[in-house]
C-alpha cells in the first residue's frame, strides 16, 4: 500500500521572523518576495488540534512558487497551536513535507502501517482538507496529507456543530 502519490506539493519551514526569512530567500532564489498573509478565521477554515477547535489567525505564511514545488515559510503567532509548539521545542527549520493524495483515509492507513499515529491536526478549507501526521520517529519529518475536495458543505456543518469533526469527515 502507498499514500497514492510520489509528487511533493510543498515544503514548510518554521521561522521566527517571516519578513527577514522571505527577504533572504527572495535574494537566494532570485524571486520576488511573496505576499505574507495570515490564516483565515475558523469560520472560513475550521481547524482542529487533538480534536479541539482552534483559532490560528495569528499564524503568517509566505509561499514561493518554485519550478518543481512550493516552498512555504510559516511564522507562528503566540497562539498558533502545533506550529508554535514545534518552534518553541525544536527551533527554526523544516516543519513538514506535504503531499496531495487522492484518498486521505487510505494515505493515513498507509502511515499507520509504518507505526505513525493518527493525524493530530486537521483543517478544512473550501477547496480541500489537510491533516498533519507526526511521522518524525518513522521518517525524520512530519507529513501533511492534503486532498483536493469541495468542503463547502462540511464547513457549513462544522460552523454549526464543531463536534462533527470527531466523525473524521
Amino acid at each position: 500500500m502507498s499514500i497514492g502519490t510520489t509528487k511533493l506539493c510543498h515544503v514548510a519551514i518554521l521561522v521566527k521572523d517571516i519578513r527577514k526569512a522571505a527577504d533572504n530567500w527572495s535574494k537566494i532564489l532570485g524571486l520576488p518576495k511573496p505576499n505574507i498573509w495570515t490564516l483565515p478565521p475558523p469560520a472560513e477554515v475550521p481547524a482542529f488540534t487533538d480534536g479541539k477547535p482552534g483559532d490560528y489567525t495569528d499564524c503568517q505564511l509566505a509561499v514561493f512558487e518554485l519550478e518543481n514545488v512550493k516552498f512555504e515559510l510559516v511564522q507562528p503567532g503566540p497562539h498558533s497551536g502545533p506550529w508554535k509548539e514545534k518552534l518553541d521545542r525544536d527551533g527554526e527549520g523544516l516543519q513538514h513535507l506535504s503531499f496531495i493524495v487522492p484518498d486521505r483515509k487510505k494515505a493515513q492507513d498507509t502511515l499507520k502501517e509504518i507505526g505513525a499515529p493518527a493525524p493530530y491536526h486537521i483543517g478544512y478549507w473550501p477547496g480541500g482538507t489537510y491533516a498533519f501526521v507526526d511521522t518524525a520517529p518513522q521518517c525524520g519529518v512530519e507529513i501533511n496529507i492534503k486532498t483536493d475536495v469541495d468542503n463547502t458543505e462540511i464547513i457549513k456543518k462544522l460552523q454549526t456543530n464543531p463536534d462533527l469533526h470527531k466523525a473524521d469527515l
